[in-house]
Order: structure tokens, then C-alpha cells, then sequence
């Protein structure tokens, strides 16, 4: 086996060394990605992305674009102000969830350079062990449920993305590329607030690593930038993002926080709940995680293997703190996806490895014709095993469903819209009340703010007298609703009519809701997962 030596990281303690050139993008390389993008719609329903009606956590991100620009500071709310930004641009306000689709694109195409910046033997196995990353990454089964009008497919690129970039710092030293990281890191924060975890990482793993070599002014260089990239992450959350944290939003994550001394039942726990969207057995994992950690130490990109293992240290001190929700499927997106860049990049090293030891013996194939040999037999029966997961449409009996699958807030507001007389009352519980402001597309709208849930802001529709919203899921609540609704019609004339909509009834609400509308007539007049109905006086 032959060792590279590069001249990069012969320890030298001075900061100006010649590296060796790294692998520079090829035409292969542009066809693998575009193959690789080509098989985003092979392996998902993208039809169905793009088209569902938005769910109540993402009508009001949806909602939040028809406000004037001036209003983003505050209609932001927990998504990061460059999200919010982005979703601007989109031309139809029905295909929004094309953010988050290209966010995972750009994650699969970073898997990709992940893999193939490494210092491999050949270009061709560089190619191929950048596909093998990239595909783990596409073939992830919690990819398929990530597709919801938040920032969390932006996480997964971004701590994907980061990543690739330390990768290259080290493969040729220099302030430049320091500075480039540091720049990274200031637009990575305005998409995703997981930012405030990675850089942290990166630039630390680049510390320890720059410091155990005794390479002392690249140590002072690291510390600036880093320096620099803490500020202005500091700046971007205190700012603008800790203005979408407060005591609603704090008792939603709640469970999401262990205490010390729950920590390890705790992981235990979630591990076994996130076991069937990560796609294989936890010792397969495990050891996958380890081969890609030890290859990236192997390929000389040891900070790049430590930034990994500080990434799930630093992700469990903060939640233990309660600082950020600890392996929540949809928080921890970035963890799972980043997990899946490294188990690529196990499986690479392992066909690496074999073709190194044992590709004598087939003297006449290519070696990474070999190794891509040893990879599909590597990741297809990972490709097999999760089969069923692939263009799921979002509810599949037996395996999972998400809520975009069991809400359809836009054809009830529709057929409202289509059918009720001028004097009629709308009533509707407080988780319909941002679908049904988006959909009802030509009403003017008010932002009401601040407003005491986990969003932050509501609001109004001053043209809609009509509209009886029951902001609460007790039972007294919910009766004086339909009450005032019934009430309310009365007055509106002998022919006026209450319409009943409802969206996201879950648990005990949709028992309070069946108690309180039995004093009722109800006559249901769409079917559908959440049908209108029709209220009168029992």
C-alpha cells in the first residue's frame, strides 16, 4: 500500500506551505451529479411535495410570505430570517415546499463533495466514493418526511456543507480559505440556526488539531477566524433569531431537554424511535460511523473526523441545557443526514480498503470499477431493505405518516369560499386559523403581534366579521365557540348558516370537539380527512 505524503501536513510550523492540488471537478463529476440530482425524483413523490396543502406549522410560514417585507423581522419567527427570505422568491406561493426540496439537493450534491475531496489513489474513486456518500444521503428514509415548509432540509446542507468546507481547509492551508469558511458560516446562520452548533465544531476540531501539531501560528489564525465566525453568529441569533424564543415555544420542547441524569435513558429512547428512519440495525451504524471516521483520519482530514465526533458531544451538552431540542426527528434532521455523509464515507474507505488488499487478484478490472462493486454491495441491500420508504406520499399504513397526508385545510377554505351566502358564519378551532388566512387569498390581512404562542403573531382579517375562531381545546372553550358562532348567525338573518371547519384535531381536542357538537346538528357536506360541515341548533 503506497502512503501520500502531502506537504500540507508535514507539520511545519510555519502558515505558508505548498499543498499538493487537491481534486479538481470534472466533467464525470458533473455528470455523476447530475445523476445523482436525477434520482431526487426518482426516489421521491416530488409531485406530492409540491402540491399538498400546507399543515398548521407550515400555513403560517406559508402565510408569513404575504406580509410586507417590512414585517419579516417579526414573521420570522422560529425559522431564520434568510429562510423566510428565500421563500419570498418563489413565484407560486402553492409550491413554497420547492425550498426545502432544493435544500436537499444541495445536501446530496455536498455528500457528494464530501466524498470526493478526499485525497483517494485515482479520480475514479474519488468519483465513486463521492457517489457512495451521496447516495447514503438520498437513500436516508427520514429524508422522505422532511419535506415540510421549514428550514430543516437547509440544516442538513448546511452541517453537510460545512463540513466539505474544513475538509478542503485542510487540504491546502491558507488564510484565504480560512476566510472562506468564516463567510460560510455568516450565510449558513441566516438559513439555519444549527449553524451555532457545526461552526463551533469545525473551527474547534481545526484548533485541537492545528494545536496538537504545535503549528502555532496556524493556531492564532484558526482562533481569529473562528473569533470572528462567533460573532457574527452571535449577532445574527441575538439579533434576530432569539426573537422567535419564548416561554410557549420553550414548554413545546420541553420533553426534548434531559437532565443529566436522564441523559443516557433518554438516548436510548430516541435512538430506538429514530431506528426506522435511519434504515438499518444500530450496530451497522455504529460500525458504519467508525469506518467513515477512520477513513476520513486515514485520507489525512483528522480536524474533519474530529469535528464529527465533537458534533453529537455538542448537540447533547445543549440539549442536556435545554438550549436545543436533543434528537428530535425534526431539529435533529442535520444529525441524521450528517451521520449518513459519514456512513458513505465508511462504506467508500471499506471499498477503498478492499480494492488496496485484494484487487490483485482481478488484475484485469479497473480498481474503481472494483470499488463501486464493493460499494453497491455495500449500500444495496441498505437500498432494498428501505425500498418501501421511497416516494412515500406521506402516509403509508403501517410504516409512518406525516401531517401533510391527514390535512387539508385549503379545500375546506375553498369550498367555503364557494358556497356560503354573504349573512353565513364561519367557526373554526385556532389550528385552522393560518391555513384558512392563506388560502382565503384575496382577503386582506393584518398582522397581529405579539401574540402569546409558540409563533409569536397572529392574524387578523378585518373584512371577515364572520369568522368565529375558538382559541382554545377545553371544553368550555370550544362550547362557548359554537355558541357564539350559532349566535352570531342568528343575528346575521333566519337563513344564515354555520359553517364548521376544522383542521390538525389530535388527541384530546378531537374528544372535546365530538362532546361539545353532540348539543348539536351536524350534517357533514365534503368528504376528504377533514371535511366541512354544517352547525345548527339541536
Amino acid at each position: 500500500m503506497i502512503a501520500h505524503l502531502e506537504p500540507a501536513h508535514v507539520g511545519r510550523s510555519d502558515a505558508s506551505t505548498v499543498a499538493a492540488p487537491g481534486p479538481r471537478p470534472t466533467v464525470r463529476d458533473a455528470a455523476a451529479v447530475a445523476v445523482l440530482l436525477e434520482l431526487i425524483l426518482v426516489v421521491h413523490d416530488v409531485r406530492t411535495i409540491l402540491t399538498a396543502p400546507y399543515w398548521v406549522d407550515e400555513a403560517w410560514v406559508a402565510l408569513s410570505v404575504r406580509f410586507p417585507l417590512g414585517d419579516l423581522p417579526v414573521t420570522t419567527s422560529s425559522s431564520p430570517i434568510g429562510w423566510s427570505f428565500l421563500l419570498r422568491l418563489v413565484p407560486d406561493a402553492d409550491h413554497l415546499r420547492a425550498v426545502p426540496l432544493a435544500f436537499h439537493g444541495l445536501a446530496v450534491v455536498g455528500a457528494y463533495a464530501f466524498g470526493r475531496s478526499l485525497r483517494w489513489p485515482t479520480a475514479g474513486r474519488g468519483i465513486v466514493a463521492g457517489v457512495a456518500c451521496a447516495t447514503v444521503v438520498l437513500l436516508l428514509p427520514a429524508q422522505q418526511v422532511r419535506h415540510d415548509l421549514k428550514q430543516y432540509t437547509a440544516d442538513a446542507a448546511v452541517a453537510v456543507c460545512l463540513l466539505v468546507l474544513v475538509c478542503w481547509a485542510e487540504q491546502a492551508w491558507s488564510r484565504r480559505r480560512l476566510g472562506v469558511l468564516t463567510a460560510a458560516v455568516a450565510v449558513a446562520m441566516l438559513v439555519s440556526h444549527v449553524t451555532a452548533i457545526v461552526a463551533p465544531c469545525v473551527f474547534g476540531a481545526l484548533l485541537l488539531t492545528t494545536a496538537s501539531r504545535r503549528q502555532w501560528p496556524r493556531v492564532a489564525e484558526v482562533a481569529l477566524a473562528g473569533l470572528n465566525a462567533g460573532v457574527i453568529v452571535a449577532a445574527v441569533y441575538l439579533g434576530i433569531s432569539s426573537r422567535g424564543r419564548n416561554e410557549a415555544m420553550e414548554r413545546y420542547w420541553a420533553d426534548s431537554f434531559p437532565g443529566p441524569g436522564e441523559l443516557a435513558g433518554y438516548l436510548g429512547d430516541r435512538f430506538a424511535d429514530l431506528s426506522p428512519l435511519v434504515g438499518a440495525p444500530g450496530l451497522v451504524v455504529a460500525g458504519a460511523l467508525v469506518a467513515g471516521t477512520v477513513t476520513l483520519v486515514r485520507r489525512d482530514r483528522p480536524a474533519t473526523a474530529l469535528a464529527v465526533v465533537l458534533l453529537p458531544v455538542v448537540a447533547s451538552t445543549l440539549g442536556v441545557a435545554g438550549l436545543y431540542p436533543l434528537l428530535e426527528l425534526r431539529t435533529s434532521h442535520f444529525l441524521l443526514v450528517t451521520a449518513a455523509a459519514v456512513a458513505g464515507i465508511g462504506v467508500a474507505g471499506v471499498a477503498d480498503l478492499a480494492v488496496t488488499r485484494f484487487g490483485h487478484r482481478v488484475p484485469r478490472a479497473r480498481p474503481a470499477v472494483l470499488a463501486a462493486a464493493v460499494c453497491a454491495l455495500l449500500i444495496g441491500p441498505y437500498a432494498v431493505g428501505n425500498g418501501h420508504w421511497y416516494r412515500f406520499d406521506g402516509n403509508e399504513p403501517g410504516l409512518y405518516y406525516t401531517a401533510i397526508s391527514v390535512t387539508d385545510i385549503r379545500s375546506a377554505t375553498e369550498y367555503v369560499a364557494a358556497h356560503r351566502a354573504g349573512n353565513d358564519v364561519v367557526v373554526m378551532n385556532d389550528a385552522a386559523w393560518y391555513g384558512f388566512a392563506f388560502y382565503s387569498r384575496h382577503e386582506p390581512i393584518e398582522l397581529v403581534a405579539p401574540y402569546g404562542n409558540t409563533v409569536g403573531w397572529s392574524v387578523a382579517m378585518p373584512r371577515r366579521s364572520d369568522v368565529v375562531v375558538v382559541s382554545g381545546q377545553d371544553a368550555t372553550t370550544v362550547r362557548a365557540g359554537l355558541q357564539r358562532a350559532v349566535e352570531l348567525a342568528g343575528r346575521r338573518g333566519d337563513d344564515a348558516r354555520v359553517w364548521l371547519v376544522r383542521s390538525h384535531l389530535v388527541g384530546a381536542e378531537r374528544d372535546v370537539w365530538r362532546q361539545a357538537l353532540a348539543d348539536y346538528r351536524v350534517a357533514q357536506v365534503t368528504d376528504g380527512v377533514e371535511p366541512v360541515a354544517l352547525v345548527s341548533r339541536g
